[in-house]
């Protein structure tokens, strides 16, 4: 709806708009010139999803999340492995991840181009949110943040940190369908080269609030 084409690998036509948007690198989201250059800003490319969305709403404040609002949003005030207040019993196949997104083991395997949502990525919403609401921040799709990826997210002491100042892969947090439950755990770090798309990764929208 934003750009005018439609990049998912699973095309179901019943399912299609009602599942995470994948097959989307870091590139096709804030583009390879003005979209590269964060954490020095946060220009995107005008032609980037983020510069369109932008343009077609008139806000600015459109981005991705940084790593560390990605998991402070993600964990919702809790410190266990998924935002439900569980730890695993399992690294493998696990109850309690079933609860609260797709992965491997609830529906992942067994998927193909044009399989319903039973398999591959689910519906959006379709597990257990978090205490403030947001569903699927375990599973589905990996989630591209903006940060480069770096060794971890900064000392105890550092608020909001912006990543490292370079890098050459950028981050990805939450795990996705192909995974399993170790890899949807709150804490799971992957990165990946920006021009990367396939399609167990996606996106989530971040509006920051317009500072008057």
């Amino acid at each position: 709806l934003v750009t005018g084409n439609k990049p998912s690998y699973f095309n179901n036509a019943t399912y299609y708009a009602a599942r995470p948007v994948e097959c989307v690198s870091y590139n096709m989201i804030r583009g390879t010139s003005a979209g590269a250059g964060w954490p020095a800003d946060g220009l995107v490319d005008a032609g980037s999803f983020m510069g369109k969305l932008r343009s077609k709403t008139g806000l600015a404040t459109f981005d991705l999340p940084t790593e560390s609002q990605w998991e402070y949003a993600c964990r919702a005030g809790t410190a266990t492995a998924l935002n439900s207040g569980y730890n695993l019993t399992n690294t493998t196949s696990d109850a309690h991840m079933a609860e609260v997104g797709r992965y491997w083991y609830n529906g992942g395997s067994g998927c193909s181009p044009s399989c319903t949502a039973a398999y591959g990525t689910a519906v959006v919403g379709s597990y257990l949110p978090n205490a403030w609401g947001l569903y699927d921040m375990h599973g589905n799709v990996w989630e591209w943040c903006l940060d480069w990826y770096g060794s971890d997210l900064g000392s105890g002491s550092v608020t909001d940190p912006s990543g490292a100042a370079s890098g050459g892969d950028r981050l990805l947090r939450g795990g996705a369908w192909s995974y399993d439950a170790q890899g949807c755990r709150s804490a799971y770090r992957f990165s990946h080269y920006p021009s990367g798309a396939y399609n167990f990764r996606g996106l989530r929208v971040l509006a920051l609030p317009v500072v008057q």
